[in-house]
């Protein structure tokens, strides 16, 4: 459950972030569950772990 609540909770707003800055504000329109898929949350997640990775990824290589 822990595992669940991380990906779809801390991972959800970076990946929202990006995609608002990739569409520029665009998409995704509503965050409300009634008006959003799930699956819109578990892909903005998925983006948001990309997002979080390539960033890390990004500071180790300035880092070095």
């Amino acid at each position: 459950m822990l595992k669940q609540l991380v990906f779809s909770f801390v991972f959800f707003w970076p990946g929202w972030l990006v995609v608002k800055m990739i569409t520029f504000g665009r998409y995704p329109r509503s965050i409300h569950p009634a008006k959003a898929d799930w699956l819109d949350y578990e892909l903005l997640s998925f983006i948001g772990v990309i997002a979080v990775a390539g960033a890390i990824f990004l500071v180790a290589c300035l880092w070095l």
